[in-house]
Order: C-alpha cells, then sequence, then structure tokens
C-alpha cells in the first residue's frame, strides 16, 4: 500500500539529508586545519562519525565535498551582505557624499564580517587551481562561480533600484570587477601579511569604481 512505504521513504531521506550535514560540517573543520589536498577521506569520515561507505554514498571526491562547503558558505555570505546593505540603505541616500559614505560602510562591513578570512581564501584558491585540471570538476566549479555572480549582480541591482540609480555597465560585469579588485587585495594580504581590509580599497577605490559604472535612474 502506498501509505506503507511512504513513511520508511522519508525516513530514509531524512537520514541521508543528516549524514550529508554532518559530513559538510567535518569537512569545513578539518578542511580549515589541514587543507583540501592534506584531509584524508578517512578524517573527514572520523569526525563527521561515519564510514567511508557513508562518505561515498554522498560525495565522489573530496573535491566534490569542499564544492557543497563552498556553495552553502556563499550562500550564506549573500544573505548576510543582504542584511549589511538593508541596514545601510533603510534611510535612503540623498547625494554623491552620501553614496560615497553608504559604499564604505557596505564595503568595510562586508570585508570585517562575511566575505573571507586568508584561510578560507587559501582554501577556494586551492581548490580552484584543481578544478581547473579537472574538466567535470571545472565545469561544476564555473557553474557555481556563475551562480554566486548572478546573487551577487541581483543584490546590487536591487540596492542601485531602490536608491533610482541604474548601472551603465552590465550588473556581472560590474560584480566581476569590484570581485577581482578584492580578492587582488587578499591575494596580496595572503604572500605579504598586510591587513585583508585595508583601508583605501574601501574609502577610495571601491566608492569611485561604483561611481563610475552609475548614472541616475529614471525621474519618479
Amino acid at each position: 500500500m502506498p501509505g506503507m512505504t511512504e513513511q520508511p521513504r522519508q525516513r530514509e531521506t531524512r537520514r541521508r539529508a543528516q549524514t550529508r550535514r554532518r559530513l559538510i560540517d567535518a569537512a569545513r573543520e578539518v578542511f580549515s586545519e589541514h587543507s583540501i589536498r592534506d584531509t584524508p577521506v578517512e578524517l573527514i569520515c572520523e569526525t563527521a562519525g561515519f564510514s567511508r561507505g557513508a562518505f561515498y554514498s554522498n560525495f565522489d571526491t573530496k573535491e566534490d565535498l569542499f564544492l557543497a562547503v563552498y556553495e552553502e558558505e556563499m550562500s550564506l555570505r549573500i544573505q548576510k551582505t543582504r542584511a549589511i546593505v538593508d541596514d545601510v540603505l533603510v534611510e535612503g541616500i540623498a547625494d554623491r557624499e552620501s553614496l560615497h559614505d553608504a559604499i564604505v560602510k557596505v564595503g568595510t562591513a562586508c570585508a570585517e564580517s562575511l566575505i573571507a578570512d586568508q584561510n578560507w581564501y587559501m582554501l577556494v584558491t586551492e581548490f580552484r587551481a584543481h578544478a581547473l585540471r579537472d574538466p567535470h570538476l571545472r565545469k561544476r566549479a564555473g557553474e557555481s562561480l556563475e551562480h554566486l555572480t548572478d546573487s551577487i549582480a541581483e543584490l546590487l541591482h536591487e540596492a542601485l533600484d531602490r536608491l533610482n540609480l541604474r548601472l551603465v555597465v552590465d550588473t556581472r560585469d560590474a560584480v566581476r570587477a569590484l570581485t577581482s579588485v578584492y580578492e587582488a587585495q587578499l591575494e596580496h594580504a595572503a604572500f605579504t601579511g598586510a591587513s585583508s581590509t585595508s583601508k583605501p580599497l574601501f574609502t577610495q577605490i571601491f566608492p569611485r569604481m561604483v561611481q563610475s559604472f552609475i548614472e541616475p535612474g529614471d525621474p519618479t
């Protein structure tokens, strides 16, 4: 009978989701401590409390698991960024000077609270280097990166629309330009030990870049 088989199926689905959840949480912990390359599957399984069989029934490789960690992390960071933008823009912006201040506040808050610490940056860089050499993983990583770009572009478009401003360049191109500048700062910080939240980046460079990308919207 349909009703007799549905409950076991639901339990199995819930059990599988819980297993996946614990593997992702364990991977986040051990990858941060050991790097992706130096983390054996056995350590992930031991930390999560599962066998290798449980691992391979959910993920093909360590890199496949890291991609799940990455996608979840980026989703959380987008949510936090949206909350920061909402807080900054709640009262609106009256002029270009206020816009400059808002960009500084958003950029600094994002950098300090959610974008990336150096350890996370190094994990992502390690993963990307490996993905570039693996056609299957490269395709999936590319799709994930495009999804992230789309999410940030949507957030940027919504924020500018609330301010009656519009971009004079493609939204995704603007996101890639801003992201590239920030990642260059992270790379510099990783190699030199400098701060990844460089003050001139958020008080001078980002505001000028953003202001060069925008113009007033249609009169209301």
